[in-house]
């Protein structure tokens, strides 16, 4: 019988280099799918955004347009004005205004309008809103959760008597 042979040092090195080329070739391949699919899941994002906005501002544009010749004025009658800081109410209105403009330069908001159908999502209340018809109105944003309206503001009736019932910042 002849000897047990036992393979050079030669041919482990290149059988380790030609399984290192094939791991390093599969995981190349591999990033280039990952990175495919993350474009695809990126781009598939973006266009349901679009969507998305697009549809928001076509339904804002037609309730909007039932509601021509409405301003601020209107909106200030739905208070009782002897009780509501007419400041609060000016500055809820302004402030929704602007952030939805997109749909439409002046919207006509009612004291009736629920923020879901306004499309106002729940952070943007708290960090785009709030804080600037606090500034604007003179109301703290200190103490919240010992607000009545806390966390039962689903209208802009709500908001307004939400800020109404926020304490003065010193400035005022």
């Amino acid at each position: 019988m002849p000897p047990r042979r036992t393979p050079s040092r030669l041919a482990l090195w290149s059988s380790c280099a030609i399984l290192a080329a094939l791991l390093l070739s599969f995981l190349w391949v591999a990033s280039i799918g990952i990175a495919l699919l993350v474009g695809i899941a990126v781009a598939a994002v973006w266009i349901i955004g679009r969507w998305t906005l697009g549809k928001q501002r076509t339904q804002l544009a037609q309730l909007a347009a039932t509601r021509p010749d409405e301003s601020i004025c209107q909106f200030a009658r739905s208070f009782d004005t002897g009780s509501v800081d007419t400041w609060v109410i000016r500055a809820v209105y302004e402030t929704l205004q602007h952030e939805l403009a997109y749909a439409h330069s002046a919207f006509p908001l009612r004291a009736s309008d629920t923020l879901q159908e306004l499309f106002c999502d729940p952070d943007d209340l708290d960090m785009a809103v709030a804080p600037e018809v606090g500034r604007r109105a003179g109301r703290s944003l200190n103490d919240t959760e010992a607000n009545p309206y806390y966390g039962k503001v689903h209208s802009v009736t709500d908001l307004v008597m939400f800020f109404n019932a926020q304490p003065r910042t010193l400035a005022n």
